[in-house]
């Protein structure tokens, strides 16, 4: 994802002799490391301390070795995702069409517009679909500064809801995951076949993390089951995907497992927290509700090859 930020500043990765991945959020700043694929990994925390991310990025940049293949991970407050049919235009040009497609649909003025985009499944006789990822040039310039001011080998720029797929196993029937972390909004995904299908934030439940088992059961918890029921039927009648034969928690902040018997209570027997694909049993050792992002990176990161 956004490529084109990072033409400037290609190195050789042959030589690389582990991963880092720096997990930006809005109160904190986490670092994840691997010496090698498969083995053990360390994650270091560094809060974010009256909103100065800067400061705590170059704190933990300054623990990444040069000799580290590196991935940023960007939190939803750094950019904004906007769905709309897929241009009949060839793929060449389209990263050159799309700021002027959703120009209106941002506040980020075309010259600072930085974009990249995914293809979401058309349901049958509708037209094509792209998940569109719009940043502000200027604030991830800064951030690439901070990185090449270090030396340090960039290799990718990811965002939190285009990972989540990298952390199951991969399957024919439709997965829906659950995620929330603190004060931000439910995400719901559907991944089949190790692709993303559909995602939606739901409004309504960014303190999650803090209500207890009393306060769930009167009424924030059959709120969040209805609009888990809708989404389930959307992709069911709109999307014409097979139903949802599994339902995923990753929800940090707080050990939420106490949603689980909640779900089976409701009928929702399906329910379970997030396991993780067998290529990613380095990471059971972490706590995943809260590094998922971190780890997803990671397990993508592999693919490049490691001393």
């Amino acid at each position: 994802m956004l490529a084109r930020v990072l033409q400037q500043i290609r190195f050789n990765h042959n030589s690389a002799t582990g991963i880092a991945v720096l997990h930006i959020r809005d109160h904190e700043v986490q670092l994840l490391m691997q010496q090698a694929a498969g083995k053990p990994a360390t994650v270091l925390v560094q809060p974010v301390n009256q909103g100065n991310w800067q400061l705590a990025l170059e704190n933990m940049l300054a623990k990444v070795s040069k000799s580290m293949v590196l991935t940023l991970i960007l939190p939803p407050s750094m950019y904004q995702i906007i769905q709309l049919e897929k241009p009949a235009i060839a793929e060449q040009e389209l990263l050159t069409a799309l700021p002027w497609q959703i120009k209106d649909l941002t506040e980020i003025a075309l010259e600072e517009l930085v974009l990249d985009y995914i293809d979401l499944p058309a349901a049958p006789g509708q037209a094509d679909k792209i998940n569109v990822v719009v940043c502000v040039k200027s604030q991830l310039q800064e951030l690439v500064a901070l990185v090449h001011r270090d030396k340090l080998n960039l290799q990718q720029i990811l965002i939190e809801e285009w990972l989540v797929h990298e952390l199951l196993e991969y399957a024919d029937h439709a997965a829906l995951v659950l995620m929330h972390q603190p004060n931000q909004e439910v995400l719901l995904q559907v991944i089949r076949q190790g692709q993303l299908q559909f995602s939606r934030r739901v409004r309504g439940f960014s303190k999650l993390h803090q209500y207890s088992e009393a306060e769930l059961q009167q009424g924030v918890f059959d709120n969040l089951l209805l609009e888990i029921q809708r989404s389930m039927d959307y992709i069911e009648s709109q999307l014409k995907l097979p139903p949802v034969r599994s339902i995923h928690l990753l929800c940090s902040g707080s050990d939420r497992t106490d949603l689980v018997p909640l779900f089976h209570q409701a009928g929702f027997s399906q329910v379970q927290a997030l396991q993780l694909r067998s290529e990613l049993q380095w990471a059971t050792a972490l706590d995943v509700n809260e590094f998922w992002p971190a780890i997803a990176a990671a397990g993508s990161a592999i693919g490049e090859p490691l001393a």
